[in-house]
């Protein structure tokens, strides 16, 4: 039950497609908010192996089709698409009530002027209040 287009971004980025893999990208594609390891457990099974489910994020986020959000809790979330400066920036919204983090699109990208000698690598906005779920 996985649709041609979780297929065609394996193929578009030349990855392999496993099993685990086109699961874990159609959780990721499906979901309307990031997901935590315990996210991926009630989505997939408590089952899953930690560091297999670690790999194959760490191998989908160095291909470019999804990002890591890191949030107040220390908790990092993954969500799918990827954040750089050629497709433009967005913020993450994170409820602070039920914790759930959202991807906030369209987010006008503002200058940030670092220190002469730095380099920005990327720019995480977090907004954070209650979430319509909420």
């Amino acid at each position: 039950m996985y649709t041609t287009a979780v297929n065609r971004i394996f193929e578009e980025n030349n990855l392999r497609k496993t099993k685990f893999r086109k699961a874990l990208l159609s959780c990721l594609v499906n979901s309307r908010h990031a997901l935590s390891h315990v996210d991926f457990k009630e989505k997939m099974g408590k089952g899953i192996d930690k560091s297999t489910l670690y790999r194959n994020l760490s191998a989908f986020e160095d291909a470019g089709i999804i990002h890591k959000i890191n949030d107040h809790s220390g908790v990092a979330k993954y969500a799918f698409g990827k954040v750089n400066e050629d497709e433009g920036r967005h913020a993450h919204f994170v409820c602070e009530k039920c914790e759930t983090v959202f991807c906030v699109e369209n987010m006008v990208n503002v200058p940030v002027d670092v220190p002469p000698g730095f380099k920005t690598k990327s720019i995480q906005t977090i907004i954070t209040g209650i979430c319509g779920d909420c």
